[in-house]
């Protein structure tokens, strides 16, 4: 399945990515990642740094699926609010699923500082607005329940949000220990810090998903892999028998600006609404603007470049009447597919029917964030160490 269309932006910040060859003869290991993103990456890093030997296979290059069309916002908050889970789930549920995702920020943070490479990693400050005076009473909810249970969450009424960030809507939630990201360069860097851990990587290798048993795997070449575990980090390429009935599909859209000179906004804050499909925006180092949205539910990629071209100038208009003194000049324009789950969680966890297999499928809007959770919940899953957020993002919920 290709995952992406039109001209990407991250992949071209990297003049000489890392390059693996081909798995050309039979590999044994203790643990096998199939897929070379941003999940696979960090589930490398966990285990590796815990001893395992794990080998990453990746059917086409590192970082060049999802991961590069991923526009970097790295936020806490889920597209789902914390009080919507509340209803759903339960608060005691709701609340720990919101704080594995702030352990998760936190420790994306920390990984970072270990990195030798700049990732373009940077803490920010998150803006989540009204997107009309209806919206207003859910917005002052969230922010309630996020106090209640100490996130880092402040209400701003409609005179702050104005006058301190020039963004004239109802009222917003401003979190913090949020972040943005290259994605690409970090997943470039953390490769790097994989390497020096021991992880052993191959490319261009594409294991056969449908024929894997007894603790075997196989390239469509025949490659035999034997491993103790296997972690299926594959993303929206392919959609499992266990969660099939459980998610979808979706498409959206993503531009990248041409640099700005002068001044944006204050603190580089990253923006979102509660409107849906929801507008979210962000600067990178160099001034640019990454935003993204207009998101349909279709299954597949359009093959009309003056679609994308059209979905991403809409955007593009939407950023410029919030902020009328930004002409934005697009340079890159693309569309995406991505995965949503009926419940608004990621899905990670053990294959009911074959222990020896597990999943690290970060489906939502914050597939980064719960990539490094799922990180951290498959290693204890190995290992058997309690895990207080296992049961709420297992397979067979």
């Amino acid at each position: 399945m290709k995952l992406y269309e039109g001209n990407t932006y991250w992949d071209q910040t990297v003049q000489e990515p890392i390059h693996f060859g081909r798995l050309e003869g039979p590999v044994k290991t203790d643990v096998l990642i199939v897929g070379g993103g941003m999940s696979g990456s960090l589930c490398a890093y966990v285990l590796s740094s815990h001893g395992m030997v794990v080998t990453v296979v990746e059917k086409n290059e590192i970082g060049k699926g999802s991961s590069v069309a991923n526009t970097g916002l790295l936020q806490y908050r889920s597209d789902k609010m914390l009080c919507e889970f509340a209803d759903a789930i339960g608060e005691e549920k709701a609340r720990l699923f919101y704080q594995m995702c702030l352990e998760a920020m936190n420790e994306l943070t920390v990984i970072n500082e270990l990195l030798m490479d700049s990732s373009e990693y940077r803490l920010r400050d998150s803006i989540f607005y009204a997107s009309t005076k209806e919206d207003e009473r859910k917005v002052r909810r969230e922010c309630k329940y996020l106090n209640k249970y100490g996130f880092p969450a402040e209400f701003l009424e409609h005179n702050i949000l104005k006058e301190k960030y020039r963004v004239d809507k109802p009222c917003a939630i401003r979190t913090w220990h949020d972040a943005d990201v290259n994605p690409y360069k970090f997943i470039q860097a953390l490769t790097k810090k994989n390497l020096q851990q021991g992880v052993v990587y191959y490319e261009n290798s594409n294991i056969q998903l449908d024929n894997i048993q007894n603790n075997k795997a196989f390239t469509k070449e025949g490659c035999q892999i034997t491993f103790e575990k296997i972690i299926m980090a594959t993303g929206y390429t392919k959609i499992y028998p266990i969660i099939k009935d459980k998610c979808s599909i979706n498409r959206t859209y993503a531009l990248c600006s041409e640099p700005f000179e002068k001044y944006l906004w204050k603190d580089d804050v990253m923006v979102w609404e509660t409107r849906s499909p929801y507008l979210y925006f962000r600067t990178t180092e160099d001034h640019r603007i990454i935003a993204g949205g207009l998101d349909e539910e279709k299954d597949k990629l359009g093959d009309d470049d003056a679609v994308v071209h059209e979905k991403t100038g809409e955007i593009a208009k939407q950023i410029e009447a919030i902020f009328p003194d930004i002409d934005i000049r697009i340079s890159h324009a693309w569309t995406a597919l991505f995965g949503k789950s009926n419940d608004g969680l990621p899905f990670i966890g053990q294959d009911t029917n074959q222990p020896s297999i597990y999943y690290l499928l970060g489906y939502e809007g914050n597939g980064t964030c719960y990539s490094m959770a799922g990180a951290r919940i498959i290693y204890d899953l190995i290992m058997g160490n309690p895990n207080p957020y296992k049961d709420i993002v297992k397979m067979d919920r």
